[in-house]
């Protein structure tokens, strides 16, 4: 009645590169300034997207509000 029981630890179950008992991972100094590089040129990208966005959906609200005072009234 006194049997172990085989529970296994969820941490144990996972590995993880660079976590305990294995190697960090290093990138080297060519890599950083390649991954540094993508993200600023991902970051202008969504920059210059959101401004668009923004100057297109003033032109629309500026042409109904325009449409709707003159026009209208």
């Amino acid at each position: 009645m006194n049997e172990p029981h085989a529970h296994s630890n969820p941490s144990q179950d996972v590995s993880i590169p660079g976590g305990p008992g294995q190697p960090v991972l290093h990138f080297t100094p060519e890599e950083w300034e390649q991954y540094r590089k993508s993200d600023k040129g991902a970051a202008r990208a969504v920059v210059l997207l959101m401004g668009g966005i923004f100057t297109i959906g003033l032109i629309l609200y500026s042409t109904v509000a325009y449409i709707c005072w003159y026009k209208v009234m």
